[in-house]
């Protein structure tokens, strides 16, 4: 018996440390740290892409402009791309103080220099800007274009960006 009360004692005891209910001082998750990240930032980076189990990097420059997101919703984002015009963007949320995540998402692409259309999905996404300013954005997912090649291609991408705000 007297062991079960010393292991329960233990368990408040943990639980207690881990700040199980006592009032922080925070602001209940109110403070809106969009403005840390949001404006269009002339980047550059690379961008691999692997088609028909081959891997190509090639070098890459865009301007990733990215905005705080519609609604009350303290923690959204919205992110476009000057090279990939996608419908309504890419959504993001804050994650921390100065980074973010970006959501999944799908959209329709025309690549005017190849004169070709694709899907571009994004499975996955995270971003932040580090204590000297610069953007730091990483993307993958999958493509598929219908008409720049003679056949159907599809494939997955990573692309890796950095830059700084422009002043836009």
């Amino acid at each position: 018996m007297r062991r079960m009360r010393v292991v329960t004692a233990a368990l408040l005891l943990g639980l207690g440390a881990c700040g199980g209910g006592g009032d922080d001082g925070g602001d209940g998750g109110t403070v809106d740290h969009r403005p840390n990240v949001t404006g269009a930032y002339a980047s550059t980076g690379t961008m691999t892409l692997v088609i028909f189990g081959q891997s190509q990097t090639n070098d890459f420059a865009d301007t990733i402009r990215i905005a705080a997101g519609a609604g009350s919703n303290k923690t959204a984002l919205n992110l476009r791309s000057d090279t990939f015009e996608c419908g309504e963007g890419f959504p993001g949320t804050m994650t921390g103080e100065r980074a973010f995540s970006v959501q999944q998402t799908e959209c329709q692409v025309h690549l005017d220099e190849q004169n070709c259309d694709g899907t571009l999905t994004v499975r996955s996404g995270t971003g932040n800007r580090d204590e000297a300013g610069t953007l730091h954005l990483s993307m993958k997912g999958d493509f598929s274009s219908r008409n720049c090649a003679p056949i159907p291609v599809t494939g997955q991408f990573t692309m890796e960006l950095t830059g700084n705000r422009t002043g836009e």
